[in-house]
């Protein structure tokens, strides 16, 4: 019989505050570079945000300028020290103090960004983690996904590939952002969290 709670949380402006590909990119190669590279995409930063360009491309060309060729060791390792050091300043103050109430249940975070800045942050909070897959080729970062960018539909795609519904009595979800509407439709026997 169906009991345990399955927890469903969007990372960026929801469970974190800001963008975490925003602020690992200034992390990882400095304000300086971070800004001038902002300067640089401007055209096509404007250009997704009114919707003339797809979020999966704007994050490819972003990754690229800032990161491809990059060695896939270097890569993950600033990564992991950015989850680790720096996540936990931006956390949501009341969100955050709930999820680690819910021992009992399954919490998953959901994200369009990349397990290389996020995961191990949430391998050490005990959540699981659905994100973006990251191409690298002959051991670098190439700047392309790996599969969909997990958004809007494809979240919800993810999370029935992942978790059989059906076991869960309820199913909360928590999510600010316009690719998360499809992500709230889950939720089942709660209020949901906007």
């Amino acid at each position: 019989m169906a009991s345990e709670k399955l927890i469903l949380v969007d990372f960026d402006h929801t469970l974190y505050r800001r963008d975490s590909l925003v602020e690992f990119t200034r992390y990882a190669v400095g304000t300086r570079r971070w800004f001038w590279g902002i300067v640089r995409l401007m055209p096509l930063l404007i250009a997704n945000r009114i919707r003339l360009r797809d979020g999966a491309s704007t994050k490819a060309a972003w990754l690229r300028y800032f990161f491809g060729g990059w060695p896939a060791e270097t890569f993950q390792a600033i990564g992991k020290s950015f989850a680790l050091h720096h996540i936990d300043r931006h956390l949501d103050p009341t969100l955050y103090p709930y999820l680690k109430t819910q021992h009992n249940s399954t919490i998953v975070i959901v994200t369009a960004s990349a397990a290389e800045w996020i995961g191990a942050w949430t391998e050490r909070e005990g959540f699981q983690l659905l994100a973006t897959g990251l191409k690298y080729a002959e051991g670098k970062l190439n700047g392309e996904l790996e599969g969909a960018n997990c958004k809007g539909p494809e979240k919800v795609r993810r999370v029935k590939m992942s978790y059989d519904l059906n076991q869960y009595a309820t199913i909360e979800v928590f999510g600010k952002g316009r690719g998360d509407r499809e992500l709230l439709g889950l939720a089942k026997a709660v209020q949901q969290h906007q």
